[in-house]
């Protein structure tokens, strides 16, 4: 995870991340904050929001992301997540999101839960779906970090991450894996064509993590991938969840 904190105290210092950050509590339960739906609706349906790294819920709220998703999907409810660094630090992002987050949605009936992220907080997505495979209806990925140079380089110089091997699966995610246990998520799509229907994936044309996306991007159907003028911030992420969101609405029924 060394890794990790250096690559986003990088992007903080570059000016790409908002220099007012949260780090936050992994020994609480994930705190969140719901915006109903616009046009409730006969089926339920939730999207849940995880930051990026630094911020929370109410940050998210005051940038307008709920906004973004009700402007083409009034019938949805969104949850805001403080989804906070710490608890990728302590490793249990996932464990505190199904308990405090997932778990509880479907408790309550909701029919369909999306996950989204950006940054750190699609990290966070690829995570849950690692241990929860194929149990959230969809996923979306704004401007994911999804490991370090060496690694990227790696996959690259296999043909991809379709020709990629990721080598065994380990008994436990540690500090020296789970780059490598992330991108064994987006192999899993590139050879299951039901899996990648699931994932949509959008980032900044003047993004430090464009070329991530470009790498994770032959894994998913040509329609599920876009690039949008804008740069590692709220304003291309509220814009790219405004697109994103459009273009999930699109399909049929």
């Amino acid at each position: 995870m060394k890794n990790f904190l250096r690559a986003m105290l990088s992007l903080l210092s570059a000016g790409l991340i908002g220099g007012c950050i949260t780090i936050g509590d992994a020994g609480k339960p994930i705190a969140s904050v719901l915006v109903p739906a616009l046009q409730p609706g006969a089926e339920r349906t939730l999207v849940v929001v995880l930051p990026g790294f630094g911020n929370e819920a109410e940050d998210m709220q005051e940038q307008g992301i709920d906004k973004a998703v009700h402007q083409h999907w009034p019938e949805a409810d969104v949850l805001l997540t403080s989804a906070t660094f710490a608890y990728y630090k302590e490793r249990n992002i996932v464990a505190r999101l199904q308990a405090d987050v997932i778990a509880p949605a479907r408790a309550q009936g909701y029919r369909q839960i999306w996950l989204a992220g950006a940054s750190i907080g699609a990290m966070g997505v690829l995570f849950y779906e690692y241990e929860y495979p194929d149990t959230i209806d969809g996923l979306v990925l704004l401007a994911p970090w999804v490991g370090d140079r060496d690694l990227l380089d790696e996959i690259r110089a296999a043909g991809g991450v379709s020709q990629w091997q990721p080598g065994a699966v380990p008994a436990a995610i540690d500090g020296d894996n789970y780059q490598r246990e992330m991108w064994r998520v987006v192999k899993r799509w590139s050879q299951d064509p039901q899996r990648r229907q699931r994932v949509w994936l959008i980032c900044g044309d003047q993004d430090r993590l464009l070329q991530t996306s470009r790498l994770i991007a032959p894994a998913l159907p040509e329609s599920h991938y876009a690039e949008i003028p804008g740069a590692h911030d709220w304003k291309t992420f509220i814009q790219a969840t405004e697109r994103i969101i459009s273009e999930i609405r699109k399909r049929p029924a």
